[in-house]
């Protein structure tokens, strides 16, 4: 038989106080009548002695919150393998949640509408949600309706009342793309991400842009999906073995270069002599590549951090200095590219 569980009423007779005087020590709620020293030192004994500990459901029941923020992510496959992306969303996510007292609860349910995914997420378990969505998803927009707490991150919205923090994805293949046209690689082959994730077609806008600009002939072949690590690359090996074959190769994420790197040096070639490899999201798995992989840095533990710190000051009802952050992308040049990284620090 299961140990039945201490309730304020037990604190109350042991200390010989009501419950209610009990609720006012805990929660340090001011009386009235001023309660002595002596009372609130008997109360605090009862519930060590007892092993009390309070119900936090009854607590948020009473306090209308939570202190709990829910994570929705597109897809459970975010967590499949090796993902350095992830674990640093997660990692700025427990960081900040922590600093300012909110605890996490990753939403994973599955839900047949979204009317029932946005009752879910507003049935009390949480004050509000960071949402990484595609562009296109409506749950966003019916949150927004509902007037629930919600900020959008690694993501973005053109609705003018929206709370999203992201990258400079555009800026970000701009200077991979325009890296590799320095080095003298002018047959760049672009590893795109889904075509419904921001980040992904600003990263393909972005190339498909640089290349123009330098007068460089748009090859619609060049242009491979790759969504993930596991993708088929198929169409990667056959360009490999033209005649004329790719000499640079610009993905959208680490996990997908990663994996094109290693495809490549499988097929016979040299990285970077015979190809370069450039990635996006420059995670530390990519000082431990062979060779270490040059990569498009973007703050992801930061930003992380960032959308929560939004959030709170949302569901807290505090002004907002922005309701839209951009996070800045940097080049961080390692061997895979061929460059001398010294000179581009």
């Amino acid at each position: 038989m299961s140990k039945r569980r201490i309730t304020l009423d037990d604190v109350a007779r042991r200390a010989g106080v009501s419950k209610v005087t009990v609720s006012n020590i805990l929660n340090n709620r001011p009386t009235a009548v001023p309660i002595s020293e002596a009372t609130r030192q008997r109360v605090l004994s009862a519930v060590q002695e007892l092993g009390y500990y309070p119900n936090a459901v009854a607590r948020a029941l009473a306090r209308q919150r939570a202190d709990t923020i829910a994570i929705v992510l597109q897809f459970p496959a975010i967590f499949q393998g090796w993902s350095g992306f992830t674990n640093e969303l997660m990692r700025g996510v427990s960081y900040k949640a922590t600093e300012l007292g909110y605890d996490i609860l990753l939403h994973t349910r599955a839900q047949p509408t979204v009317e029932q995914e946005a009752r879910s997420l507003m049935d009390g378990r949480v004050d509000g949600a960071l949402l990484l969505r595609d562009y296109n998803d409506p749950l966003h927009p019916l949150l927004l309706e509902r007037d629930f707490p919600h900020v959008l991150f690694f993501t973005r919205s053109a609705h003018p009342d929206a709370c999203w923090v992201d990258c400079d994805n555009y800026r970000g293949a701009q200077l991979a793309t325009e890296h590799l046209l320095q080095l003298g690689r002018a047959r760049i082959v672009h590893l795109a991400g889904p075509p419904t994730a921001c980040s992904a077609l600003d990263r393909l806008q972005g190339y498909r842009e640089t290349l123009q600009r330098h007068g460089i002939s748009l090859r619609e072949d060049y242009i491979i999906p790759a969504h993930y690590g596991g993708a088929d690359l198929s169409r990667l090996v056959q360009l490999l073995h033209q005649p004329k074959r790719p000499d640079a190769i610009f993905a959208w994420s680490d996990e997908v270069a990663i994996r094109a790197m290693n495809l490549c040096i499988e097929q016979g070639l040299r990285v970077p002599e015979d190809i370069a490899v450039v990635g996006f999201d420059s995670t530390e798995i990519c000082e431990h590549t062979n060779p270490p992989l040059t990569s498009v840095r973007q703050p992801i533990e930061t930003m992380a951090g960032a959308a929560l710190e939004m959030l709170v000051n949302c569901i807290e009802g505090k002004p907002l200095t922005h309701r839209t952050q951009v996070f800045e992308p940097v080049l961080q040049v390692r061997a895979s590219c061929g460059a001398n990284r010294e000179a581009h620090r």
